[in-house]
Order: C-alpha cells, then sequence, then structure tokens
C-alpha cells in the first residue's frame, strides 16, 4: 500500500511539471514580440511619460506652458502605433496556409 501511495503521487508531481513546464515555453513562444526593438522602444516610452509627469514646476499654470502635457500625449500616441505594429508583426509571423490549387 505504502508503495502504491508512493507512485501514485510520483506520478502526479511529474505530470504536474509537465504540464506547467509546457505552459511555461508555450507562453514563452507566444510572449516574445516580433521583433524584441519594438518592446524596448514601448518600455522606454512609457519611462519617458512616467519621468515627463514626474517633473514639477510648481507656480506656472500650465505647468511647462503645457508642452509636457503635449509631449506626454504624442508619446502615449505613439505607444499606440507601437502597439499596432507589434500586433501586426505578430499577425505576419504566423505561417499562412498554402495557396489552394487551381483545377
Amino acid at each position: 500500500m505504502l508503495q502504491s501511495n508512493w507512485k501514485k503521487k510520483s506520478l502526479r508531481t511529474l505530470a504536474a511539471g509537465t504540464v506547467l513546464a509546457g505552459a511555461f515555453y508555450a507562453g514563452m513562444a507566444f510572449a516574445a514580440p516580433a521583433d524584441p526593438l519594438l518592446a524596448a522602444a514601448d518600455l522606454s516610452a512609457e519611462k519617458a511619460i512616467a519621468q515627463l509627469e514626474a517633473a514639477k514646476n510648481e507656480g506656472v499654470k500650465p505647468p511647462f506652458g503645457g508642452h509636457r502635457a503635449k509631449a506626454v500625449w504624442h508619446i502615449k500616441q505613439a505607444r499606440k502605433e507601437i502597439a499596432k505594429a507589434i500586433k501586426y508583426a505578430e499577425k505576419e509571423r504566423k505561417p499562412k496556409p498554402p495557396p489552394k490549387k487551381k483545377r
């Protein structure tokens, strides 16, 4: 009985490990962008927005003459375009079915 219990636990652990490893590697394949530089550019833009929003120009309304707000808006628009570029690149990376033969 003790040996049977040990085998069941081992099989469950092995199965769970296999499933987790498969999920991890599948996630890595889908999580990687078509071009890592696009992901890096998006991260840089995100950091730029945070830095601009943290900048202080006390006593001036609007802060920085409104130019900071415009810069943040433009960078947010750039992030939207980067997201579209990533989505497009990933769509193009998927294998396409072979063309149908004409009869």
